[in-house]
């Protein structure tokens, strides 16, 4: 599935590192519009303090600023990165940001982040001449296709204080190793039960570098195809949806090789409609807002209950409340700019208020950008 690009919204600049909201606009405004209203003969004293206290809201409004606390400046969007390979990588840190921590994390598309004590961060090497944000780090010797690099610091603010800053970029990752063979990691033949099911093809390649790489995803170069879309439909991603009863052959092709499964559906007989998730394409919220994320507009043309299923797709990991619900919340993270979060809605037909029937929609993807 396709991730948006992270971008920065503008803010309206007036110094280097001075952001003005509209409440501080006014407060200074009226300070100056309040001086200068002054009569001619007021005593000197009070023109002074008026201008001392304009001049204060300046001072205060630069100060209070968010700092930008930190940005992952190499390597670059869409850069193309090889499997294995030492990648340069470094982030560039606020000047106020006392930064403790830093780790790297791999992604792959739609796979859901975890917090940062659970999940394995990439080894990291610093820098020979002892930058401290400045090294390298080891592309996923499996890795092949669209990768998600996360980078995240500790920020500390005084002795107790403390909160995670991130910045991530998408990578495409290539792998110069020759394709063997493509195998299938499922019993042969393939049997699904469920109509409207949707599975991803677990097609993987076997590379002259002895290594076995997943061949469906974003830029993974796979080309797949079904020999009867009644039986199974596969799209470009290489996720199968079942359409019907009866028996098909999937074809994977991958850098001139040729792979095939046979997949035999058995159903009831009964037809079903693969239901449809909607939710709105963005949201915003700040730091600290209850964000809810809102799937009551999808359904099914059977008329047939739904089972929901949320899943954070881009983005630092949030606490996500209520996945299997209708609505899901989660609290907006302290950022120091805005950052952008990916959330996807995939729902599922039910036969009745445990049983589910098996169709399931395609993801539908919001995005919620979080502001300080």
């Amino acid at each position: 599935m396709p991730v948006k690009e992270a971008s920065r919204r503008q803010h309206r600049v007036i110094l280097p590192g001075t952001v003005l909201t509209w409440e501080r606009d006014c407060t200074i405004l009226r300070l100056i519009s309040t001086m200068l209203r002054e009569p001619p003969g007021a005593p000197l004293f009070l023109t002074i303090r008026l201008v001392l206290l304009a001049g204060s809201a300046w001072v205060l409004g630069v100060l209070s600023a968010p700092a930008l606390a930190l940005t992952l400046t190499m390597p670059a969007a869409d850069a193309k990165v090889a499997s294995g390979q030492m990648l340069p990588v470094a982030v560039d840190v606020g000047k106020e940001v006392n930064l403790r921590r830093l780790h790297y994390y791999w992604y792959r598309i739609d796979e859901e982040p975890l917090a940062s004590h659970q999940a394995n961060s990439a080894p990291f090497t610093p820098s020979q001449d002892g930058s401290q944000f400045v090294g390298t780090v080891v592309v996923p010797i499996d890795a092949l296709g669209r990768m998600r690099l996360l980078a995240v610091g500790e920020v500390v603010r005084g002795r107790m204080e403390s909160h995670e800053e991130f910045d991530e970029v998408l990578v495409t990752v290539e792998t110069t190793a020759e394709l063997q063979a493509i195998e299938f990691t499922v019993q042969k033949p393939w049997r699904l039960a469920q109509a409207g099911k949707r599975v991803m093809v677990p097609a993987v390649g076997q590379f002259s570098d002895g290594v076995s790489r997943s061949l469906v995803g974003p830029s993974a170069g796979s080309r797949f195809r079904s020999s009867d879309e009644r039986v199974v439909s596969v799209d470009a991603q290489g996720v199968l949806q079942v359409t019907g009863a009866g028996k098909a052959t999937v074809a994977v092709e991958n850098r001139g090789k040729t792979g095939t499964v046979d997949v035999i559906v058995q159903t009831d007989g009964e037809p079903n409609r693969p239901p449809i998730a909607e939710v709105v394409n963005e949201l915003h919220a700040k730091s600290g807002e209850l964000v809810l994320l809102d799937g009551l507009r999808s359904r099914d043309p059977d008329g047939d209950p739904l089972h929901f299923e949320w899943k954070q797709i881009l983005g630092h990991r949030v606490i996500l409340s209520n996945v299997n619900e209708a609505k899901a919340t989660f609290v907006a993270p302290q950022v120091s700019e805005q950052k952008q979060y990916q959330f996807s809605l995939v729902v599922t037909d039910m036969a009745g208020p445990d049983t589910l029937k098996g169709a399931d929609s395609a993801p539908a993807v919001v995005t919620v950008w979080i502001s300080p």
